[in-house]
């Protein structure tokens, strides 16, 4: 620290670019010793469980009722395709909650871009994710669930009556940061 209170460095905003599609760089400076690694882990802490953002919350396949199932025609399991899902990337831009659905047949790649928004303001950031690959002569109907919160969400501590008939609950990540370095 400098001589006294007065002396006190007041950091300053002194860059902020753009590094890659989905990255960003911030420099602040000047920092008193030591203060770098407490902004840093308070602006970690804040962005990594803080954010709002959207994640799929309930799958429901036609013709699976559960998890351990596997589908005629699609090359992975049920519990893969959950586990895809669980990836999926995308933005609520003007609804709290919105169901979709992607109906493809075979032979073809189920990716996020298939969703069809119904009408609802969707982003997809990663639109080239494989959900699951259905064979020829496969068939496979999907409704999703996406809902907006903050932080991590669990299955479980969801209210059972928001589920619908035949949907598998999703643990939901819902925070639009995937990773915060300082």
């Amino acid at each position: 620290m400098q001589g006294s209170a007065r002396d006190f460095l007041k950091p300053k905003l002194v860059d902020s670019s753009k590094t890659g599609t989905n990255e960003y760089r911030l420099i602040l400076e000047p920092l008193e010793r030591g203060f770098g690694h407490t902004l840093g882990n308070a602006l970690r802490r804040t962005l990594l469980s803080s954010m709002v953002g959207s994640a799929v919350t309930e799958a429901a396949i036609d013709g699976v009722m559960h998890e351990f199932s596997t589908i005629d025609g699609v090359q992975e399991d049920v519990l893969d395709i959950l586990l895809n899902l669980k990836e999926v990337s995308v933005a609520l831009n003007t609804a709290e909650t919105a169901e979709v659905v992607i109906d493809k047949k075979g032979p073809c790649e189920i990716t996020v871009a298939d969703i069809e928004a119904n009408g609802t303001d969707i982003t997809a950031f990663n639109a080239d994710k494989v959900i699951a690959t259905v064979n020829a002569g496969g068939h496979m109907r999907l409704t999703l669930k996406i809902g907006t919160g903050i932080g991590y969400d669990t299955a479980v501590a969801r209210d059972d009556e928001a589920s619908t008939i035949g949907g598998m609950q999703l643990d939901a990540s819902f925070s639009p940061i995937k990773r915060v370095s300082f």
